[in-house]
């Protein structure tokens, strides 16, 4: 693993716009904000994906942060809504290979736009069957 900026960021060797730490996690202002207050959540460990988590009291503390950040944006007054977004993968676009999560606010007047488009053959009963199949299958295993 080469240097890892989020890391940098938990030890203080890089400065960042610090909204909340406890012992678990991290968040602070994006500096690549796609919105005003955009902010990271960052385990205070270095985990490179969420599928990687296997430690209880860590993915408590990141669904409480997600929580508790939230409700730090809307009682400063910078959103009254807001998106939650992480990426983890190459295929999934993760940019900097340390589990973290955007929490986006959302405004009427932006021009950020998020869209997921529904893949019509995905969608049809019988591959939705069969993806279910697959998931209960590997349960099983």
């Amino acid at each position: 693993m080469g240097t890892c900026i989020f890391c940098d960021i938990i030890k203080q060797k890089v400065s960042c716009f610090e909204v909340y730490r406890d012992e678990y996690v991290t968040a602070f202002l994006d500096i690549n904000p796609v919105t005003s207050g955009h902010t990271l959540i960052i385990p205070n460990k270095h985990i490179e994906r969420l599928d990687y988590l296997d430690e209880p009291g860590l993915s408590n503390a990141l669904m409480s942060s997600l929580i508790k950040v939230s409700q730090i944006l809307i009682k400063s007054g910078i959103c009254d809504d807001f998106t939650v977004l992480s990426d983890n993968g190459d295929q999934a676009q993760q940019d900097i290979k340390h589990i973290h999560f955007h929490i986006i606010p959302r405004h009427s007047d932006e021009n950020f736009s998020f869209k997921l488009y529904t893949d019509h053959i995905a969608a049809e009963k019988n591959n939705l069957l069969q993806i279910w199949e697959k998931i209960k299958r590997k349960q099983i295993d």
